[in-house]
């Protein structure tokens, strides 16, 4: 994209590099994030996807600790290490983190999980779904209220839900205890997703 075009605020175009102009009235742009994580660098601690750090969000030297955005850490739900940028995920490893400086350490191990609500849309996701081979939906996209399961050899892994919320704290449930159900009974919306 080279140029935006409009008028009091609101889109009415967009020239592309090649200048050719595409229509629009609403322009949508990801551009994700990089932690900043270049004064740890200078203090010798390892760094990869952003600050390493073990099952308790510690680094290398036990008197530090990362934890949020920046914190590249061991997931059970990633199956290996990840950086999840979430809310949520800064608020858990916070808690994780001030039981560890009082002396109680626990594994972090929380199920990642995401939400946005975009005017009439809330959408909810659960787990993390890189990797997943399988996938379903329960409902009825067309309705504006259905979820997709997906599942990662077999396993459910994650589950992104629009406007079904109760999808979204039994998937946080289920991924979280490792109870496992069938695509077919998360594509059956008669299956009550508590007691599968």
């Amino acid at each position: 994209m080279s140029e935006i075009i409009g008028y009091q605020g609101r889109v009415s175009e967009v020239v592309l590099i090649d200048g050719s102009v595409c229509p629009a009235d609403l322009i949508l742009v990801g551009i994700g994030v990089v932690p900043n994580i270049e004064l740890v660098g200078e203090t010798g601690l390892t760094l990869s996807n952003g600050i390493v750090v073990d099952q308790y969000l510690r680094t290398e030297d036990e008197n530090i600790y990362a934890m949020g955005d920046c914190a590249d850490h061991p997931n059970p739900f990633a199956g290996g290490r990840v950086r999840i940028e979430s809310v949520q995920n800064a608020v858990d490893q916070a808690k994780c983190v001030a039981a560890a400086i009082v002396g109680r350490s626990e594994n972090y191990h929380a199920v990642p999980w995401f939400w946005t609500d975009q005017f009439d849309i809330k959408l909810q996701m659960a787990g993390l779904s890189g990797g997943c081979s399988q996938v379903v939906t329960r409902g009825e996209p067309e309705s504006r209220k259905f979820s997709v399961f997906y599942f990662r050899k077999g396993r459910l892994a994650a589950v992104d839900s629009v406007n079904r919320p109760g999808d979204h704290l039994a998937a946080r449930k289920l991924i979280g205890s490792g109870m496992q159900i069938t695509p077919e009974q998360a594509a059956d919306p008669s299956v009550d997703l508590k007691a599968p």
